[in-house]
């Protein structure tokens, strides 16, 4: 059921659904949480954005990206051309600019690539110890102490490959439920 209300309230609650799973994922070393629970409490944004708006507005407007360039004219130094490429990406396209000249990437990322590159993370932070000599699985910290994150390793790279992995099953399902 699409009402006026659920739209408007899973508009704002998304992005509190997101920092509070990020907030349980870097929680997850010293209190209850990780990567697991912040995976499924992030999914929970997108899933109720997919029950707002459907699968398809959900796709559009969080796993797409549109990316803008024209060819570098002779004569400009490259610095303008990269702060023009910038603006344009950031701000979108501008109307002053000669329509024919710029192109567009568009680049939309799948459920499955966010799968794939959770699982990456998850590999990668175990191979670190088995390179250095340790048994794998191994934990190696950095000696910086960050003040919101806490003290960066490998535990926290597992981490973030869980939730990206949960993260990336659950849209996976969402996605392919909601299109029957």
């Amino acid at each position: 059921m699409r009402t006026i209300i659920f739209s408007t309230a899973i508009r704002l609650l998304t992005p509190v659904f997101l920092l509070f799973s990020v907030y349980i994922l870097f929680r997850g070393h010293n209190h209850p949480g990780g990567g697991f629970i912040g995976g499924l409490i992030g999914s929970i944004a997108f899933v109720f954005h997919v029950l707002a708006h459907g699968a398809n507005a959900t796709a559009r407007v969080f796993f797409s990206l549109t990316l803008y360039h024209y060819p570098r004219q002779a004569g400009h130094s490259r610095t303008r051309y990269f702060m023009q490429i910038m603006n344009a990406n950031l701000r979108g396209r501008r109307k002053g600019y000669k329509e024919n000249r710029w192109n567009y990437i568009f680049v939309r990322v799948r459920p499955v690539y966010i799968i794939a590159f959770g699982l990456l993370l998850a590999v990668t932070s175990g191979t670190i110890g088995l390179l250095a000599g340790q048994p794998y699985m191994a934990a190696f910290w950095m000696d910086v102490h960050l003040p919101v994150l806490g003290s960066l390793g490998t535990p926290l790279l597992f981490d973030a490959g869980v939730y990206l992995l949960v993260l990336g099953m659950v849209l996976k399902m969402i996605f392919t439920m909601s299109k029957e």
